[in-house]
C-alpha cells in the first residue's frame, strides 16, 4: 500500500520544510523511490534541493489543488508533499465532497487509490502549532491517516505546552506517535542551500567543509533513525 506523505505544520517558521528536505534525503539514502510535491511557492526548500526531482504547484490555488489530486491519484509509489505555510486551507479543501473545483473528498480518494496518509506534523515550543494540530486531528480521515508529531528541537527549551496539552493526548489515543527532529547547525542549512543538494548528498560534496560534512551525517543518521522508530523508514 503507497503513503501520501503530508509535511504539515501550518504555522510559518515551525521547521516544516526542513523537515521534508531532511525526509527526502533519509529516503533517497535508503533507496526508497519517492514522489516530490513542493506546495510552498513562497519557500521552496524541497524544490531549491531537489529541483529536477520536485513538481512544484501553489496549494493556496484552485489549479495548485487540481494538480496536486492528479499527481497523488498517479503516483506509482509514495509520495511526499511539503504543504505550504497555513497549509490547514488547502487541507480544508481534502475533506470536502469533492464536487468542486479544487475540492475532494481525501478518504475516497485514498480508497480509490489503495493509499493511506501519513501526516509528519511539525511542531515548535509555541502554542499557535498545537491549536492547529487540535484541529487538523479532526480533519483527515481517522481510519486512513498515520499520525506522527515532529518535535523540532531548534531552539534549546522544553516542549512544556504540549507535553501538558489535551492535543497530545487526543492524539496518543488515536495512535499517533511522537519523533523528535535535532537542531542542525544553520551554517550547514545556508550551505546545502548554496551548494543545492540535500543531506545524504551534501555530506560528500567536494565543496563542503569537513566540519560541516560531520555536521550533515550526524543529522541524517539521527533523523533516519527517528523515521525508522516510527516504520516509515527501512532498517
Amino acid at each position: 500500500m503507497k503513503r501520501i506523505i503530508f509535511v504539515h505544520g501550518d504555522k510559518g517558521g515551525v521547521g516544516k520544510t526542513q523537515c521534508a528536505t531532511r525526509t527526502v534525503a533519509a529516503f533517497e539514502a535508503a533507496g526508497q523511490p519517492l514522489d516530490l510535491i513542493d506546495g510552498d511557492a513562497k519557500n521552496p526548500g524541497v524544490d531549491l534541493l531537489f529541483g529536477n526531482k520536485v513538481r512544484c504547484m501553489d496549494l493556496r490555488k484552485t489549479a495548485g489543488m487540481e494538480t496536486l489530486f492528479e499527481a497523488i491519484a498517479n503516483a506509482h509509489g509514495d509520495v511526499l508533499i511539503d504543504m505550504p505555510a497555513g497549509g490547514s486551507d488547502a487541507t480544508a479543501n481534502m475533506q470536502m465532497d469533492g464536487s468542486a473545483e479544487g475540492t475532494i473528498d481525501l478518504g475516497v480518494l485514498l480508497q480509490e487509490i489503495d493509499a493511506r496518509a501519513v501526516v509528519l506534523f511539525v511542531i515548535d515550543q509555541s502554542i499557535e502549532p498545537i491549536f492547529a494540530l487540535r484541529d487538523e486531528l479532526k480533519s483527515f480521515p481517522p481510519e486512513q491517516t498515520d499520525w506522527i508529531v515532529v518535535r523540532n528541537h531548534f531552539q534549546d527549551r522544553p516542549f512544556t505546552r504540549f507535553e501538558n496539552s489535551i492535543t497530545k493526548k487526543k492524539l496518543l489515543e488515536s495512535g499517533g506517535r511522537i519523533i523528535d527532529m535535532t537542531r542542525l547547525d544553520p551554517a550547514v542549512v545556508e550551505a546545502m542551500g548554496t551548494l543545492k543538494c540535500g543531506l545524504d548528498s551534501f555530506s560528500t560534496h567536494p565543496e563542503a567543509s569537513a566540519i560541516h560534512k560531520m555536521r550533515a551525517k550526524a543529522a541524517m543518521r539521527l533523523w533516519s533513525s527517528e523515521l525508522q522508530k516510527v516504520g516509515l523508514l527501512n532498517d
